[in-house]
């Protein structure tokens, strides 16, 4: 008896990590669905943002053998969309790319013209330290994207201005937004963009 008594705190502790455990899973399946609706939402929204004049976006189909060529080339992008105004002709294109930035994951929403400019980056880093990695995700930084050509690689510090006291971050961002360029440039290269 003496000997279990020293394992009663154990044991408690045990129970109550086995309920903390319980009650969060169960909060996240409650969640979960909301949480998805919202993800959707806002991606949507963003896009609009991107492409204001559009009225609907279609995920552009390409072959497995594109993804792997894009994928052995590190450019293959989480998502891309075509934008089409009412008349069903397309505006440009929405490159959604994510990458680690300091402190967690960036992801960023580039939009590409028809003329095969940047016409807008948004970049969300949820989980980067406030203050320095989230300071991607402001106009200022972000707006020195707008107008750049996707013929070629964009380079930090000469042709879009770092955040100061956040270059990983911005590198992270930047590299996403020369990933989606790249795919830009293939996908026009195999003729599934004109």
């Amino acid at each position: 008896m003496q000997k279990l008594k020293g394992f009663l705190p154990a044991i408690i502790l045990a129970l109550i990590c086995g309920i903390c455990v319980f009650l969060l899973a169960g909060t996240y399946s409650l969640t979960k669905d909301k949480i998805a609706e919202q993800e959707k939402v806002a991606a949507e929204e963003r896009k609009l943002t991107i492409f204001p004049g559009a009225r609907s976006f279609e995920a552009l189909q390409y072959s497995d053998s594109i993804r792997e060529e894009l994928k052995t080339d590190g450019i293959d992008p989480d998502e891309v969309y075509i934008a089409y105004d009412e008349n069903g002709t397309a505006l440009g294109y929405i490159f959604i790319n994510s990458g680690f930035g300091y402190a967690g994951q960036i992801v960023t929403t580039t939009g590409i013209g028809a003329d095969g400019k940047i016409v807008m980056v948004i970049a969300t880093a949820a989980s980067d330290t406030p203050k320095l990695g989230k300071e991607v995700e402001g106009r200022p930084f972000l707006d020195g994207f707008t107008g750049l050509t996707t013929e070629r690689d964009l380079i930090l510090k000469q042709d879009v201005a770092a955040v100061s006291g956040a270059t990983i971050s911005s590198r992270a961002a930047t590299a996403c937004v020369n990933r989606a360029c790249a795919a830009y440039r293939t996908f026009v290269e195999k003729g599934l963009i004109v």
